[in-house]
């Protein structure tokens, strides 16, 4: 199980990974993840990666998904 600073991390990086680009508020984005006092819209960058990536997520990618989503909600 990841913990919080390193969900966020793995979060980043998959909007790094799917997202640079492509989605107009992206930089808004990395910074709402780094900020440990603001709450993390999983649900909202998965939908952004969907809509504005073509994803074909690693096993381990997808492990951390459930992590993520797992801490997060």
């Amino acid at each position: 199980m990841l913990t919080d600073k390193q969900a966020r991390i793995v979060l980043k990086e998959l909007v790094e990974k799917y997202l640079k680009g492509k989605l107009p508020d992206y930089q808004l984005l990395i910074e709402l993840i780094d900020d440990a006092s603001q709450p993390v819209p999983v649900r909202g960058v998965l939908e952004d990666i969907r809509q504005y990536g073509n994803a074909r997520y690693t096993q381990q990618e997808l492990e951390h998904i459930d992590d993520c989503v797992y801490i997060f909600g």
